[in-house]
């Protein structure tokens, strides 16, 4: 496996070329890529005001998945092909773990999250591409493996599904008799409180 992982790297990757062509859009968009995602979840909150709420859980799925992806990354402490002497160091970074790809992980979380809402698979689609290129361009610039990155697309699925199924989980639960039980205490509770605060 170690050996199909820097095999895909060599055939991606600038490695040590004297002069690589693809260095500058490599660096370009691996340094603003995330930021065009967020960028691209912003204009949605704003251009499909309908799925504001759903766009602003897939902004909280995208901060979860960050979260433990650095987590992992720093538990893994895996190095980056840079550290390792397999790639020059062509993009300015910092030697922290690599496994699983951040990058990777939260904007394939954010590609997952946005596919089952309603008219956003095009939106979905954009990001997944976004994704796809910025894994590129840091692959190509040294940053990450190729396993750093399937790394992260997993366990971004992992989270993102996993999330699903807990939500759907909660809904039922809420959803059956006991839990409608509890939603009408909790409305009857509020509502007495409403009116003896009421002047």
């Amino acid at each position: 496996m170690l050996d199909l992982n820097r095999w895909l790297f060599s055939c991606i990757a600038a490695g040590h070329q004297v002069d690589a062509p693809l260095i500058p859009a490599a660096r370009w968009i691996a340094e603003h890529g995330a930021a065009i995602g967020i960028l691209m979840l912003l204009a949605l909150c704003c251009l499909r005001p309908t799925q504001r709420a759903g766009v602003l859980g897939v902004g909280l799925v995208a901060v979860l998945s960050a979260a433990v992806a650095h987590a992992l990354a720093d538990a893994f402490a895996m190095p980056r092909p840079f550290v390792t002497g397999d790639s020059a160091p062509w993009i300015a970074h910092g030697g922290r773990g690599a496994f699983p790809s951040a990058h990777a992980t939260v904007m394939f979380a954010v590609t997952f999250s946005l596919w089952p809402l309603r008219g956003l698979r095009p939106a979905a689609l954009a990001m997944g591409a976004l994704a796809l290129a910025t894994a590129w361009a840091r692959v190509h610039g040294g940053l990450h493996y190729p396993m750093d990155i399937a790394g992260g697309a997993a366990l971004a699925a992992v989270l993102v599904y996993g999330l699903r199924l807990i939500a759907l989980w909660l809904r039922a639960r809420w959803a059956a008799p006991r839990g409608r039980r509890v939603r009408r205490q909790l409305l009857r509770r509020w509502r007495g409180a409403a009116a003896g605060g009421a002047p």
